[in-house]
C-alpha cells in the first residue's frame, strides 16, 4: 500500500466528505429498484450519538478522501453472539487495484476484535445482472454472497 495513504475512524468534520464518497459510490452502484436513500441526520446519530450504532473509517491521500468502510453491529440468533456487519466497503475505480481495500477491511475487523464479536460478515450483490430474486412485493431484492472474516484476534501471530 502507498505509504502516503492513511486511515482514520470518521470524525463529525469527516461526514460531509465520507457522505460524498458515498454519492460516488451510489453512482458507480448500478441502479437498483427500490433503492432508498436516508439522511444525513440519522448516519450522524448512528456514528457519533450513544449507543454507537455504526462505525466508518476514511481513507486519505494528502488530506484527499480515496474510500472508506462502513459497520454496524448485528446478533446471530444461531451463535448467540454478536457480529460485526461490513455495510460498505468501497475504492473509486480510479484508485484500484491499490492495498486501500485491504486496510480499511483490516480496521473493521479490528473494531470486530475491539467490540468482542464472533466474526466480521460482509454482504456483497452477485455481479451485475445476476438473477434478482423474484418473490411477490419484494421487487428488486437482490442475491448477495456473504463472506465471513474471523477477527484480527482469531489470525496467527508471528
Amino acid at each position: 500500500m502507498d505509504r502516503d495513504i492513511v486511515i482514520r475512524r470518521v470524525s463529525r468534520p469527516q461526514a460531509a466528505a465520507l457522505m460524498r464518497l458515498c454519492d460516488r459510490q451510489m453512482a458507480e452502484l448500478p441502479h437498483a429498484p427500490g433503492r432508498r436513500v436516508g439522511g444525513v441526520l440519522e448516519l450522524m446519530e448512528a456514528l457519533f450519538e450513544p449507543p454507537l450504532r455504526a462505525w466508518a473509517w476514511m481513507a486519505e491521500r494528502g488530506g484527499e478522501p480515496i474510500g472508506h468502510a462502513f459497520a454496524t453491529v448485528g446478533f446471530s440468533m444461531i451463535e448467540r453472539a454478536y457480529y460485526f456487519n461490513l455495510e460498505s466497503l468501497f475504492v473509486p475505480a480510479n484508485e484500484r487495484p491499490s492495498g486501500v481495500a485491504v486496510a480499511l477491511l483490516a480496521e473493521a475487523r479490528r473494531m470486530a476484535e475491539t467490540l468482542g464479536c464472533v466474526d466480521l460478515r460482509w454482504q456483497v450483490p452477485l455481479a451485475q445482472g445476476s438473477g434478482e430474486i423474484a418473490l411477490p412485493g419484494h421487487a428488486g431484492a437482490a442475491a448477495m454472497v456473504q463472506y465471513v472474516f474471523p477477527t484480527l484476534q482469531d489470525l496467527p501471530h508471528d
